[in-house]
């Protein structure tokens, strides 16, 4: 019976995590000459010690046991968390795989997942530029995560402070954890789609938009902050603080920003020029009377919100057309 029960031992042994070094390799790509570049284009921003990713993947012994997983989301299209067909409009920001990055990724973890050869030496240093001076600054309350609770959205109201009236430029979130606080939308005076101001990741930079969005002296400003709790945190409380810092104009800007629901009938403002589209459901957006899609979007996950921008501003004429199911917030600048 002993016997038998070391047998069972060395079995298990050989099965562990440890039997990695022994798969067959039959890969053409190692983690270091090819899929480390996929990865730090579209993956680490998240995937790295201060992002909101789960694990990181900026080492090898961190994507070695997280390959067949890697693989797996990346055929399903649940990663990058990016859900915009490719179309004739280019985006920004764009985390889209393309069909080469796919078969490279499937066939690494697919062949043995190879760690490659180690260069010597290593990426020299960038410079870090300092951060641009905001014109106002506000202190978010700080939110006590709780265990139980995976995900949070939490409504805030800000006191702007402001005694008179100013167009914003532009926002972003800053000092906070971002595998704490994954996102957030901004909103003038409250939360509703008209008054839309966008939706940034907390480790995004500044959303400017060549316009204004005019906010009236003693007016408010609204946050829906979705707070996320990482597995990592086990049964221990966190609290999580942040920033919203916001850039001002005290002249009209030629431009002015903004919001509609898509369901919203009627013709757009002449001379409009559509920005970005926040969906909340699967969509195709079209212009009246025009055969090409403007955007297409197989899935809105409401804990990945994404607000999708177009490189340039696009000059709209007439309505715009998603379908009666369509939901989401549609953003776009007027003279």
């Amino acid at each position: 019976m002993k016997k038998k029960n070391l047998i069972l031992l060395f079995c298990c042994a050989l099965t562990s995590g440890k039997a990695e070094a022994h798969d067959i390799i039959s890969s053409r790509y190692s983690y270091r000459e090819h899929v480390l570049p996929i990865l730090e284009a579209h993956c680490v921003r998240c995937h790295s010690p201060e992002g909101p990713a789960p694990f990181r993947l900026t080492s090898y012994l961190d994507a070695r046991p997280q390959a067949v997983a890697i693989k797996e989301e990346v055929l399903l299209r649940n990663m990058p968390p990016w859900y915009a067909e490719e179309g004739q409009q280019g985006l920004i920001g764009e985390h889209r795989l393309s069909a080469a990055e796919v078969d490279i990724i499937v066939e690494w973890a697919s062949g043995g997942a190879p760690e490659g050869k180690r260069t010597p030496g290593g990426k020299t240093l960038e410079k870090i530029k300092p951060p641009e001076v905001a014109d106002l600054e506000l202190e978010l309350p700080e939110q006590i995560l709780v265990p139980g609770k995976q995900r949070e959205t939490v409504r805030l109201t800000l006191d702007t402070g402001l005694s008179e009236t100013v167009w914003i430029t532009g926002w972003e979130l800053s000092g906070a954890r971002a595998d704490l606080l994954r996102s957030a939308s901004l909103y003038r005076v409250r939360i509703a789609p008209e008054n839309y101001l966008g939706t940034r990741m907390s480790i995004d930079g500044k959303l400017s938009w060549a316009a204004g969005a005019k906010l009236e002296a003693g007016e408010d400003l609204a946050l829906s902050i979705l707070y996320t709790r990482p597995w990592t945190l086990g049964d221990k409380r966190e609290s999580v603080r942040g920033r919203l810092r916001i850039w001002l104009s005290k002249t009209r800007p030629q431009r002015l920003l903004h919001a509609r629901t898509l369901g919203e009938t009627g013709d757009l403002p002449p001379g409009s020029r559509l920005f970005g589209v926040l969906p909340s459901t699967p969509m195709k957006l079209k212009a009246s009377g025009e055969t090409e899609d403007l955007l297409a979007i197989f899935a809105a996950p409401g804990h990945w919100p994404l607000l999708y921008r177009f490189n340039e501003p696009l000059k709209i004429s007439g309505k715009l057309e998603a379908g009666p199911k369509t939901r989401g917030i549609v953003l776009y600048t007027a003279p």
